[in-house]
């Protein structure tokens, strides 16, 4: 449910800017994890799936954007993800 509720902030903050936000960074994913918990989180396990290798990724300060090869979308807080690399 936090998960979601961070999306949606995210996606509404980004809906309200009158000029829209550019990535920091985008490109192929090579490699990368989305967890279900922040990598900061005291936890005692956290599952996470890889980011599946082709996608394309977008980059923000505080969130990915991951694309997948159905045309779904993914929006996940930075925190989230490790080991991310891209081309």
């Amino acid at each position: 449910m936090k998960r979601f509720l961070v999306i949606i902030a995210c996606s509404l903050f980004l809906a309200g800017c009158s000029e829209s936000p550019k990535p920091l960074d985008s490109g192929t994913a090579v490699s990368g994890m989305v967890w279900k918990n922040s990598r900061v989180a005291a936890v005692s396990e956290n599952s996470g799936a890889p980011i599946p290798q082709d996608s394309k990724v977008d980059v923000y300060e505080n969130l990915i954007i991951i694309r997948h090869a159905d045309g779904t979308r993914q929006v996940v807080p930075l925190d989230h993800v490790t080991d991310l690399k891209i081309r």
